[in-house]
């Protein structure tokens, strides 16, 4: 270590050390976590995408970063990191520039370039889980894209964790690894968000219970997928503030709850949407290879 860093670390652990100041770090590339052997050892994949916009069946990916990494099945401890796979693809339209000035992805970067289908899939087949943070938007281009991703198990490190009971006021990325971490990094790069979101659910809790832990919970839980048949057009901004979304193919609004959930879902859009007794929403279990597909109604 140079007399510089030296010099840094002292003063941050002066810093650290006040009250009145909080100390953030750099966002580390670590090649492991927790120390030591694990019988009980499994892989995921930690995934990103960067598009030219939102729509999925319009816009197109032109980054994808996947980083696998094993963990404990039982713990969560997230033990070693394996290298990351990331890759441009020319989208065959200019990028828009809104979507430049927030990923730094120019044309020139991704002229002639694309994806390394062989290596993705190969890197998806190797792992049990794959995780997201947003995991309906990534899971909305990866499925288009690739198909392995339809046949997988994902979870999502922002909804799978209970960020709120655990006193978060946000789930973005970014926010949470201020908060729960103490960790900076240059955000809205694929493989710069994969690297923060395994460091993320690496981050013990106070108790030492690490986030991975409860997004594994929380994966495992049944889940329903609740659709309003039927629902009356001028309920539509009810259901979007609901977080229901529309599929255009069945012209239905759908929403996935967990199992804890799921009465007060039908008695809420009895109340609130059909305002009768008697109505019949259709709901179904999901398969854990659906969680997040979100044209699967």
């Amino acid at each position: 270590m140079c007399a510089d860093r030296d010099a840094s670390e002292k003063a941050a652990a002066i810093l650290a050390a006040d009250p009145d100041y909080l100390v953030l770090r750099r966002l580390p590339r670590r090649a492991r976590y927790a120390a030591g052997a694990c019988n009980d050892v499994r892989r995921a994949l930690y995934v990103d995408v960067e598009t030219t916009g939102l729509e999925v069946r319009s816009d197109v990916i032109i980054q994808f970063c996947g980083v696998p990494f094993d963990y404990s099945s039982a713990t969560g401890e997230v033990h070693e990191v394996h290298p990351a796979i990331t890759c441009y693809e020319d989208p065959g339209r200019p990028i828009p520039p809104f979507v430049v000035a927030k990923t730094g992805i120019t044309d020139e970067m991704v002229a002639g370039q694309r994806l390394d289908d062989a290596a993705i899939t190969a890197a998806a087949r190797e792992s049990v889980l794959v995780i997201a943070h947003n995991a309906p938007f990534d899971r909305g281009f990866l499925d288009r894209r690739l198909p392995v991703f339809a046949d997988k198990h994902w979870a999502c490190s922002q909804q799978d964790v209970p960020w709120a009971s655990q006193g978060f006021d946000s789930a973005k990325l970014e926010f949470l690894l201020y908060k729960h971490a103490r960790t900076f990094y240059e955000a809205h790069r694929a493989d710069e968000d994969v690297y923060a979101g395994i460091h993320l659910l690496a981050t013990p809790f106070e108790d030492g219970v690490v986030p991975m832990r409860l997004l594994l919970e929380n994966a495992r839980r049944p889940v329903w997928r609740v659709c309003a048949t039927g629902a009356p057009f001028e309920s539509k901004d009810a259901l979007k503030a609901r977080s229901y979304k529309w599929n255009p193919q069945k012209s239905v609004w759908w929403r996935d709850v967990p199992d804890a959930e799921r009465a007060d879902e039908v008695r809420w859009l009895e109340e609130a949407v059909y305002k009768r007794p008697d109505a019949t929403p259709l709901v179904e279990k999901i398969d854990p290879r659906r969680r997040f597909a979100t044209d699967r109604t």
